[in-house]
């Protein structure tokens, strides 16, 4: 297994801050239109031929509106979601590290969300000390239409060190641009990434939104866990990377997305990798709902 795969796939929450997306439908989506089943493949494309390298099949559970447990039919994942007052609060996720799960490296994610009294999550914390520090993400709302996402380690002697910043900006309920900050000064804007949108409802708006933001710094990478456009209401066409010089904007990398509809609802969407050199890597995910 190549561990420089790039996992895809899982996320699955979306919207913007305005509770009034959580309702968002329209005739072909009914609110009941919840995903209950996914399937994740990798497969390797040489010379025309297809070999599969990693499978996964996801299940979920809710009570009423509210999701409360991911899994892997073959025991490689587990999420547990926790609320009080409706409003997530605890995240766990066990299980093995995708891409490699072959290896049966062990996976094991915390999170604890806090929010102001607007019901904007604030903060997401890592509660486990490892190597002598702990990791946590803060949120700013300085419009209705960006998000600044902060993330910091604090060391056990309780010194704090600012390690990245993420602006995002949305647009008609859509994530549009998220700008980086250099890991090294996260004040310093040094890259980014552009979003062009279809007008299909994006199924992960069918759950929590607070999700994503959660565990946005979490690198099991099922369907681009950091990749904010899943806040959107509407399906990814195109995702732009560039990089920031002498105050302008220079493409980097696009990334384009391959998607089919039924009922107006993602069935399958398909990413595929090419590379000169070596076999090209293509990762599906199948939708059940």
């Amino acid at each position: 297994m190549k561990k420089c795969l790039l996992g895809v796939f899982l996320v699955l929450l979306s919207c913007g801050n305005s509770d009034d997306l959580d309702n968002q439908t329209d005739n072909l989506n009914p609110p009941q239109a919840k995903i209950q089943t996914l399937t994740i493949q990798d497969e390797e494309i040489s010379n025309g031929n297809a070999t599969l390298l990693e499978k996964l099949d996801f299940k979920f559970e809710y009570n009423q509106d509210k999701l409360v447990k991911v899994w892997d039919i073959h025991n490689n994942y587990t999420e547990n979601l926790t609320y009080n007052n409706n409003l997530l609060t605890d995240i766990i996720i066990n299980g093995y590290v995708y891409p490699g799960l072959e290896d049966h490296v062990p996976l094991n994610v915390q999170r604890k969300l806090s929010y102001d009294n607007s019901n904007r999550l604030i903060k997401s914390e890592n509660p486990v000390v490892a190597n002598g520090a702990k990791s946590y993400t803060t949120f700013e709302y300085p419009s209705a239409d960006i998000i600044i996402a902060k993330k910091y380690t604090q060391y056990v002697n309780n010194t704090v060190s600012q390690i990245s910043l993420d602006k995002i900006h949305l647009n008609n309920g859509n994530v549009t641009k998220v700008e980086k900050g250099d890991v090294n000064n996260p004040s310093v804007l040094t890259n980014g990434i552009n979003y062009e949108y279809d007008q299909k409802t994006n199924p992960n708006s069918l759950i929590d939104r607070n999700r994503i933001l959660g565990l946005f710094d979490y690198s099991f990478n099922l369907f681009m866990l950091q990749d904010y456009s899943q806040l959107s209401k509407n399906n990814v066409i195109k995702r732009t990377e560039y990089v920031i010089t002498n105050g302008g904007e220079y493409l980097y990398e696009p990334t384009n997305f391959i998607y089919d509809y039924q009922n107006n609802l993602t069935n399958k969407i398909i990413y595929q990798y090419d590379w000169p050199t070596t076999p090209s890597l293509k990762v599906s995910a199948i939708y059940g709902y």
